[in-house]
C-alpha cells in the first residue's frame, strides 16, 4: 500500500495550496465563486482548483475539469492556467492507473510552469514524475527526477511547496540513512509550521508513523497514528481519515490483533463506499481477505472475495469507458505531434515509434476483445477469475510503459535544460525502453498463443550455456547502463531437451526481473546443474528483496494494486509458472527484504 500512499502524499500538495478547510465545503464555496467570477483568468483558476479537489472522489471529473481548463487557458494564452490544467489531467490519469500517460502530461505541466516562471510548479511536477516512475518500477528515472526536484527545493528553502517535496523525497528513497530522513522531515515540519499548513503536517505524521511501524517502534507509531486520526476527523478530511485508519489496521496486524484490524478495515470499507473512494474499496477488501485467511474463516474469505471481484469488475468497466471515450484518440494524436516536434530531422525513427504506438493501440484493442469474449464462457468466479479480470489492464499498462517513457524522455531532453551528467542516464535508457517493448510483445504473444490457440509441445536439443548467453546479450544495454556483473556457473556440456520458445520466455523474464531490481553496480548470479534426473536453475540478484506477503502473492492470481512491482513481476511470474508446469517443472522464489531475491526452477531430464 505504500506506493499509493506516496502518490496521495504528493497530490495533496495542490490541495495544501488551494484549501485549508473540509473538501466538500471547499468545492461548494469555489463553485459559488466561479459563478461570480469577473474575468476568465479568475474563472480558470477556480475551475482548476475545483478539478483537483474532485480527484479524491472522481478522477474522471478531475480529468474533465482539466480538459475544460486547458481549452479556456489555451484560448486566452494563460500559461499558469494551462500548467494547472495539465497537472489535473495528469492527476486524473494517474488515479486511473494510466501512469505513462500521466507522465506525458506532467511533462507538459513542467514546461508550462517554466514558461510562466513558476519554479515551485516546476519543482512539484518533477517530483510527481518521480512518483509515477516509482509506480512503474523505473528506479533510474525516479532517482533522476527526484534529485532534480530536491535540488530545486534547496534553492527555495522557504517556499511552501518545498515542505512536501522534502516529505516525498524521504518516502521515495527508502535507502536514505536515518539521519538524512530526520533532516528532511524536520525541514518539512519547520516550513509547514511557518505556513500553518496542517495537511503537510498530517502527511509528515503519516510518514513518521509508517517509518516507526517499519522499525517496530509500536508505541511511538500509535502516538502519530492517533494524531493523524484526530486531525483528520476534526477537519472532516475523510481521505486522510482512511489513511490514518489504514495505519491503525497495519499497527494492529503487527501486534497480531487480527479481530481489531478487521474491524478497522471494515470501517475503511464502509467509509469508502459512502464517499465513493473506489481505490480504497478494492485496497481494503484485499486486507480483509488477508485477515479472514489469518483467522481461517472460509465463509468470510468467500464473502470478501465476492465483493472484491465486483469492485474490480466495476473498476475495469470504468477504465474501459474512460479509455474508449477519450484517451486512445487523444494520446495517439499527442504522441504523433510530440514525435514530429522532437524528431523533425529523424524521419525514420519517428515512423518507427509511431508504428509502435499504433501497434500498441491495436494490441490493446485485441486484448479487450479477447477478454470480453472469454467472460461470456465463465460462470464460476474463483481466484483465477480475479487474475483474468485484472490481466488485461496490467498487460495494457506494461505495454504502454516503454513507449510513454520514451516519449517523455524525448520531451525532457528537447528542453535542453539538463546538465550533461543528468542527461547521460536518460540517453542510455532510451534504447532499452524500445527493447522493453519487444520483450512485452513477446510476453503478450506467448500468453495469447497459450490461451487462445492451445499449447503444442515442440522439444529441441538445447545447450543451456548458449541459451543464457543469448539472453544476456539481449539485455546488454541495461546491464551496461547499471554497471551490473553477471556471473554464470553453467557447465559447458550441460544440455536439455525441451521447448525452446517456452524456456527462453521464462529465462528472459527472470533475467529482466533481476536486472530491473538490481542496484547500480550490483551482481546477478545464474547457475545450472543436474540433481538426479532434474535440471536445477538459480537466478540470484542483490535487489531490495520482497516481504513474506509479497512472496506469498508472487505466483498467485492475487494481484496487489498497492505495488507496481507485484503488478508487473507478478503477472510475468504467474505466466512463467504456468509455462513451466506445462514442461513438467516448477518454480519458487526465496527472498528477504534488503538482501536480494533468488528464483529457482526445475525441469525434468
Amino acid at each position: 500500500m505504500k506506493r499509493f500512499r506516496i502518490c496521495w502524499l504528493f497530490l495533496i500538495l495542490h490541495a495544501a495550496i488551494f484549501t485549508a478547510c473540509a473538501q466538500n465545503g471547499e468545492i461548494t464555496a469555489l463553485r459559488k465563486q466561479m459563478a461570480k467570477a469577473k474575468d476568465s483568468l479568475q474563472y480558470v483558476d477556480l475551475l482548476n482548483q475545483v478539478g483537483f479537489l474532485l480527484h479524491m472522489n472522481s478522477p474522471d471529473s478531475t480529468f474533465r475539469c482539466g480538459i475544460r481548463g486547458l481549452q479556456i487557458s489555451e484560448r486566452l494564452g494563460y500559461r499558469k492556467g494551462m500548467a494547472d490544467a495539465y497537472a489535473n489531467l495528469a492527476a486524473g490519469l494517474l488515479l486511473k492507473g494510466l501512469y505513462n500517460q500521466a507522465l506525458s502530461y506532467y511533462g507538459k505541466s513542467y514546461a508550462a510552469y517554466g514558461t510562466a516562471g513558476d519554479k515551485a510548479g516546476m519543482m512539484q511536477s518533477l517530483m510527481n514524475d518521480a512518483v509515477a516512475f516509482d509506480f512503474i518500477g523505473d528506479s533510474i528515472k525516479k532517482e533522476v527526477y527526484a534529485r532534480r526536484s530536491i535540488n530545486m527545493a534547496r534553492a527555495m528553502p522557504t517556499d511552501s511547496v518545498t515542505s512536501m517535496v522534502y516529505v516525498n523525497y524521504t518516502v521515495l528513497n527508502s535507502t536514505l540513512p536515518a539521519d538524512s530522513i530526520n533532516y528532511y522531515l524536520q525541514k518539512a515540519t519547520s516550513i509547514a509550521n511557518h505556513f500553518h499548513d496542517e495537511r503537510v503536517i498530517l502527511a509528515i505524521d503519516q510518514e513518521e508513523a509508517n517509518l516507526l511501524l517499519t522499525k517496530k517502534d509500536y508505541a511511538q507509531a500509535l502516538s502519530h497514528i492517533n494524531r493523524v486520526l484526530s486531525v483528520a476527523a476534526s477537519h472532516h478530511w475523510d481521505y486522510h481519515l482512511l489513511e490514518g485508519l489504514n495505519l491503525l489496521g497495519n499497527y494492529q496486524l503487527s501486534l497480531k490483533q487480527t479481530d481489531s484490524a478487521m474491524r478497522t478495515y471494515q470501517r475503511i470499507y464502509k467509509t469508502a463506499i459512502r464517499d465513493n473512494f473506489s481505490f480504497w474499496q478494492t485496497e481494503v477488501l484485499s486486507d480483509l481477505i488477508h485477515c479472514a485467511e489469518l483467522k481461517k474463516d472460509v465463509a468470510q474469505q468467500l464473502y470478501y472475495n465476492k465483493l472484491l471481484v465486483t469492485a474490480l469488475q466495476k473498476n475495469n468497466d470504468n477504465i474501459d469507458a474512460f479509455i474508449g471515450d477519450y484517451i486512445n484518440y487523444t494520446l495517439a494524436q499527442e504522441n504523433i505531434r510530440k514525435l514530429e516536434t522532437a524528431n523533425k530531422n529523424n524521419t525514420g525513427r519517428i515512423n518507427w515509434l509511431i508504428g509502435l504506438t499504433v501497434a500498441g493501440l491495436l494490441f490493446t484493442s485485441l486484448l479487450v476483445i479477447l477478454y470480453r469474449r472469454s467472460r461470456a464462457f465463465g460462470k464460476a468466479l474463483s481466484a483465477n477469475d480475479i487474475f483474468k479480470d485484472q490481466l488485461i489492464s496490467i498487460l495494457a499498462h506494461d505495454f504502454r510503459a516503454p513507449l510513454g517513457s520514451t516519449l517523455n524522455m524525448i520531451s525532457l531532453l528537447r528542453d535542453g535544460d539538463m546538465e550533461k551528467e543528468e542527461a547521460a542516464p536518460l540517453f542510455d535508457t532510451l534504447e532499452q525502453d524500445i527493447r522493453n517493448v519487444l520483450l512485452t510483445f513477446d510476453n503478450l504473444l506467448s500468453w495469447i498463443k497459450a490461451q487462445a490457440a492451445g499449447y503444442k509441445y515442440q522439444p529441441q536439443d538445447l545447450s543451456l550455456p548458449a541459451l543464457w548467453e543469448e539472453n544476456v546479450q539481449f539485455f546488454h544495454e541495461s546491464v551496461q547502463t547499471k554497471g551490473l556483473s553477471i556471473l554464470m556457473d553453467i557447465p559447458d556440456s550441460l544440455r536439455i531437451r525441451t521447448d525452446k520458445e517456452i524456456l527462453q520466455f521464462v529465462n528472459r523474464n527472470l533475467l529482466h526481473n533481476a536486472i530491473k531490481y538490481s542496484p547500480l553496480n550490483g551482481k546477478i548470479t545464474i547457475s545450472c546443474s543436474m540433481e538426479g534426473n532434474t535440471f536445477l536453475t538459480n537466478i540470484t540478484d542483490e535487489g531490495p528483496g520482497m516481504s513474506a506477503k509479497e512472496l506469498e502473492r508472487l505466483f498467485s492470481f492475487k494481484m496487489d494494486p498497492g505495488h507496481s512491482s507485484n503488478n508487473g513481476a507478478g503477472m510475468a511470474m504467474t505466466i512463467c509458472k504456468e509455462f513451466l508446469a506445462k514442461l513438467g517443472g516448477s518454480i519458487r522464489a526465496e527472498s528477504t527484504p534488503g538482501k536480494g531475491t533468488r528464483f529457482v526452477y526445475t525441469l525434468p531430464q
